[in-house]
């Protein structure tokens, strides 16, 4: 195994010279970077870093959208032997000025005038930032407005083209990114990646899921989150295959038609998107094709009946996520099973893992020939996990972070005395190996009669119901559960028109008896049937938006920030108890 992840790079730049790296869209168009190409811009970018003062050790941080120069900036701040640290594109101004004055980052990376503005917003309050470097060109009037600390990415390389960058020897276990996790429970906290960590991780994730040079990554999730940084970035460039860039999530469809990747790595929000999109197609096509589509699905795999319907009817729904997609990697949280065996009913196997940023990411992941649905698959070579007396999922391995940046209190409560990190996780091994994730300790209930439940799973059933579009489960320290529940609009349009109801605005329709009447139902009969007593949902409200990352109420892979949506429906929560 290579020992740093410049060298690694710049070796596999040598032998595929002229292949593709990196694609990215400008102006309709996708445009190719070589691998030759993005090896030379990463060597007068390294230079640049390096003339700038940036030594050895030092913290500069990341702050953009998914694009080549995101890759070029990771590389070469680590060839000049500085640390990483990406920020996410969706932090607020405050939390961009805490991370940075937190990790003493010395340089930090804008990609455009909106991340810069963000900065500069709280900028007399950092206390360690010497240089911020644009990517997008900027205006003259919009340079003047700059202090003399703010520099243009394009004039540094220009500058430096002719110059050598200074050798720099790596450690292997050397502290190459610090990676703030997204705080679902609680404040980030920056962990401490080595190249060790991360190479280890790719070369085990290789042996389950192998990367072939002429695959084509599909590349929307951010790289500031570990999971994109590892399985959709380093395993790509690492194994020489090629990564397309999406524009952002929205134009995802249209990007896996223009991309056609082979390799998809995503979350589960994304494919139940994907799945209600594929419903909502069908339900609205002729009696004729919805009855040919049902008729397909039931058919056995392997037989001759379904070759037939995958030909006429799988064929071209996976054409509308490009044609060649071989597999799908959903990761960040737990993927609804009806919804995996779904897609591997049309031809789309999702596989399934589960790992931490403090991990690297992947403990472990289901295999092509080695699967298991509903679970998270096997754990990964070279990683070992056992399972402790309360359930918690206790990891050791090369993947596992050094600790937390400056936070030595953390660091000692989630290691024991023989080396073992605390997941924070609850689940069990079978006796095929397989792994299945509970839940997390610190999300589970505990209503006032003393039982405990999880709610991920419920959530899970609710958000498979074709009215639901999100849901989140609450009741810690009460008689019952509830639940907080975003409609899917456009089912509930769809009924209403179909049932001669009068539409109105979303906030009126949450509070529409009628409207009310029809989620009750479908709760009782076909969410709360699948339940304990305990776990039954017994009240819910309906509410007028979708929880979202602009209200910081989702983390960069669309997790629930459990802590901050019960503060912004406080009142709503109360009234379901208060009676």
């Amino acid at each position: 195994m290579y020992k740093a992840i410049p060298e690694l790079f710049f070796e596999i730049a040598k032998k595929r010279a002229d292949k593709t790296a990196l694609l990215y869209k400008k102006e309709g168009v996708y445009f190719p970077v070589t691998f030759k190409d993005l090896a030379q811009k990463i060597k007068i970018f390294s230079v640049a870093l390096q003339k700038l003062g940036v030594e050895k050790g030092d913290n500069v941080a990341i702050l953009s959208e998914n694009r080549p120069e995101w890759v070029i900036s990771d590389i070469s701040i680590m060839a000049a032997g500085a640390i990483s640290v990406p920020l996410h594109a969706t932090f607020s101004a405050k939390a961009i000025c805490t991370v940075l004055n937190h990790s003493k980052a010395k340089v930090l990376i804008v990609s455009n005038i909106d991340f810069l503005n963000k900065v500069l917003l709280g900028q007399k309050y950092l206390k360690n930032l010497k240089k911020i470097i644009v990517i997008d060109k900027l205006t003259g009037a919009q340079r003047e407005n700059l202090s003399g600390k703010v520099l243009g990415y394009k004039a540094l390389m220009s500058l430096h083209q002719a110059d050598e960058p200074e050798q720099i020897f790596l450690d292997p276990d050397e502290v190459c990114s610090i990676i703030y996790t997204s705080g679902t429970t609680g404040k980030p906290k920056g962990v401490m990646l080595t190249h060790r960590n991360f190479l280890s991780n790719v070369e085990a994730v290789n042996e389950m899921i192998p990367v072939e040079g002429n695959d084509i990554f599909l590349s929307f999730l951010p790289l500031s989150h570990v999971l994109e940084r590892t399985a959709g970035y380093y395993m790509a460039l690492f194994y020489g295959a090629t990564i397309a860039y999406a524009e952002n999530s929205k134009q995802l469809p249209q990007n896996l038609k223009e991309a056609r990747p082979t390799i998809l790595i995503s979350v589960p929000r994304i494919f139940e998107k994907f799945h209600d999109a594929i419903w909502d197609k069908i339900n609205a096509s002729p009696l004729l094709q919805q009855n040919i589509f049902k008729w397909a699905l039931k058919q056995k795999k392997k037989s001759f009946a379904y070759r037939i319907a995958d030909y006429f009817v799988f064929k071209k729904i996976r054409s509308q996520m490009g044609g060649r997609l071989r597999l799908a990697v959903s990761g960040g949280a737990s993927l609804n099973e009806n919804i995996a065996r779904f897609f591997s009913k049309i031809g789309v196997m999702i596989f399934e893992g589960y790992g931490l940023t403090e991990t690297s990411p992947v403990i472990s992941a289901n295999m092509e020939h080695d699967f298991k649905f509903g679970t998270v698959g096997k754990v990964a070579p070279g990683v070992k996990v056992k399972i402790s007396e309360n359930k918690e999922i206790l990891v050791k391995g090369p993947n596992v972070t050094q600790g937390y940046f400056e936070n030595k209190k953390e660091t000692k409560n989630v290691f024991n005395k023989e080396g073992w990190f605390y997941t924070g996780d609850l689940g069990f091994i079978d006796k095929q190996g397989f792994l299945t994730i509970i839940g997390r300790a610190k999300e589970m209930l505990v209503t006032s009669g003393g039982k405990n439940v999880w709610p991920e799973p419920i959530e899970n059933l609710l958000n498979n119901d074709r009215f639901i579009s999100q849901s989140m489960v609450v009741g810690n320290n009460q008689k019952f559960i509830s639940a907080l529940i975003s409609p899917d609009w456009q089912e509930v349009e769809i009924y209403m028109k179909e049932n001669n109801l009068p539409l109105q605005e979303h906030d009126k329709l949450v509070k529409n008896a009628e409207l009310l009447a029809v989620f009750q139902k479908r709760i009782e009969e076909k969410i709360n049937p699948n339940l304990n007593e305990y776990e039954k949902v017994k009240k819910f409200r309906l509410l007028p938006q979708e929880f979202s990352q602009e209200q910081d109420e989702l983390t960069p892979t669309l997790k629930l920030r459990r802590h901050i949506i019960e503060n912004h429906y406080q009142k709503s929560i109360s009234s379901m108890y208060s009676a």
